[in-house]
């Protein structure tokens, strides 16, 4: 099911300029701090898929998967599995989606390369979802990004 969203519109327009990359800028109020890698960084998203989505960035600039340095692989591994120890703390699951889109055909809509990690639970059956298939995202980018860093300060704090 598609929904209209113009506010979209706008949010792909920004992403696509090809002036400069959204992700090669600095975004301290997207940056999870605390799972930052050498080589990765992790944005929540601002229009998120459902609640806690983040994405796990390259911070140099990378556009195809095979231009990913043995270094940035093995980092990327390590991103990938606090972020999602880290998320399934906050959420109470285990279970994740973990996504790659490659090129403007796939429907990326950044060419710097970015995986999306959005953690997953049973879902919950309201009328939105059993009769249009619709999941409301409850916590914003904004609030997932607050306890994603109160997470990774505890976890720093008990040595984890």
């Amino acid at each position: 099911m598609r929904i209209l969203d113009e506010r979209r519109k706008k949010y792909k327009k920004k992403f696509t300029d090809k002036i400069a990359c959204a992700f090669c800028r600095e975004l301290k109020d997207e940056e999870c701090l605390g799972l930052r890698g050498l080589h990765w960084r992790v944005l929540v998203n601002v229009n998120p898929y459902m609640d806690g989505n983040v994405m796990i960035v390259s911070l140099r600039h990378v556009e195809k998967i095979e231009d990913i340095t043995e270094d940035e692989w093995r980092d990327y591994g390590k991103v990938l599995s606090e972020t999602k120890k880290v998320l399934g703390t906050i959420f109470e699951t285990d279970s994740f989606n973990v996504g790659l889109n490659v090129g403007s055909e796939s429907g990326a809509s950044m060419p710097h390369m970015h995986w999306q990690v959005v953690p997953r639970k049973f879902k919950n059956i309201t009328v939105m979802n059993t009769f249009a298939d619709l999941y409301i995202v409850a916590i914003s980018g904004k609030e997932a990004k607050k306890l994603i860093d109160k997470e990774t300060r505890k976890n720093k704090k008990a040595g984890k």
